[in-house]
């Protein structure tokens, strides 16, 4: 929100204050060639500093006087395999198992073949809370800061089914934001176990370049931001490293924009999406969330 704008082209009038920048197209042309266990603080104000690193295993939710600890469990969902051909560094593409993470409490966090994640109690299915982000976009990490604990105690709660869209919003010509973009989109789905998948997504904000001019996200360092978040074997670095769902992340991300998503942070409830001023504070995203109810 605000400046600057996530686009390459040259910038239209600017926004109204407190207003999401316009997007760029959909990354295009040919395929070339993810922190620390998340902590809530008070929705508002905002958390001046970082959640900290500590075992990815559990995710702590404090909000409102509410205490949530996210774990993995056992039971295998699907599996999802890389695209060989458009999987950037070695090409040959691999298999993560993904996993349904089980929110003490009774929600579950429950990770899509498509790269999302949805957190939900078994039954929710309203309203939809759909949150798409770009981690090379400053406004989404003051986005996440701001929302990510209310938006997680409403689905703990059960009072919403919130779903993250990670993406690249930006043009391939956009460097280095669309590069970062792009390795930090694809190592999230390297992680296939939905509680590691929530701690490793805020450990990537906590992580961000500090602006769209700073290179950042090497695979070294996604590799080592897994290992804070709890994710640290042999095969979650081999598809960090060799980038195995870099074709699959921009394949979705042109999805989403033909879908109408023009910049980041997005934020739709039950498909309709919401205006500058209804996600300009936690307080305003939540009425908007609790009006759809």
């Amino acid at each position: 929100m605000g400046h600057p704008p996530n686009s390459p082209f040259p910038p239209p009038p600017p926004p109204p204050p407190g207003g999401m920048p316009p997007g760029g197209p959909p990354p295009g042309g040919p395929p070339p060639g993810p922190g620390a266990p998340w902590q809530g603080g008070p929705p508002v104000p905002p958390p001046s500093g970082g959640r900290g690193p500590g075992a990815g295993l559990v995710i702590a939710l404090v909000g409102g006087g509410l205490a949530v600890v996210l774990v993995a469990v056992a039971a295998v969902v699907f599996a999802v395999r890389g695209a060989g051909e458009e999987g950037g560094g070695g090409g040959r593409g691999g298999e993560v198992r993904l996993q349904v993470g089980d929110i003490v409490g009774g929600a579950k966090a429950t990770p899509a073949e498509d790269g999302s994640l949805a957190m939900a109690r078994p039954g929710v299915s309203a309203p939809v809370v759909d949150i798409y982000t770009d981690f090379a976009c400053p406004h989404c990490g003051t986005f996440d800061k701001a929302n990510d604990p209310m938006l997680k105690e409403l689905a703990v709660a059960g009072d919403a089914k919130v779903v993250f869209h990670p993406m690249v919003i930006f043009n391939e010509s956009m460097q280095p934001a669309y590069g970062n973009a792009l390795r930090a989109a694809s190592a999230l789905r390297c992680v296939g176990n939905g509680a590691r998948w929530l701690s490793y997504q805020d450990a990537l904000y906590e992580h961000q370049p500090a602006n769209l001019q700073t290179e950042g996200y090497a695979v070294g360092e996604l590799v080592s931001v897994g290992a804070e978040a709890g994710v640290a074997d042999a095969r979650f670095e081999e598809c960090v490293r060799d980038q195995w769902y870099a074709g699959e992340v921009k394949r979705v991300s042109r999805g989403y924009v033909d879908s109408g998503v023009g910049g980041t942070p997005t934020v739709r409830v039950n498909g309709r999406t919401l205006d500058q001023d209804d996600i300009a504070t936690p307080e305003a995203l939540r009425e908007a969330i609790e009006a759809a109810a």
